[in-house]
């Protein structure tokens, strides 16, 4: 039998692309909130960096602040 995968709007990584948009030469502020809730979605996933399109520093360091701030409880 055939698995049948849910289907998704293609508009959904356009949206989660444009919100999360980051320049490659920008510096990650950890304790920035409102910056790292745009690389969460809102079931409180991490959004990879092949949708977001940063470096891979980039995204190491926007691992740490959000796993940082669940710890914490600012970020769900």
């Amino acid at each position: 039998m055939a698995m049948h995968r849910r289907s998704r709007d293609r508009d959904d990584n356009s949206a989660i692309r444009k919100r999360a948009k980051l320049d490659p030469h920008a510096a990650i502020d950890i304790n920035d909130i409102d910056l790292l809730r745009r690389f969460v979605t809102e079931y409180g996933k991490i959004i990879p960096a092949r949708i977001t399109n940063v470096t891979a520093a980039q995204q190491r360091k926007i691992k740490a602040g959000i796993r940082r701030a669940r710890n914490m409880g600012l970020l769900a």
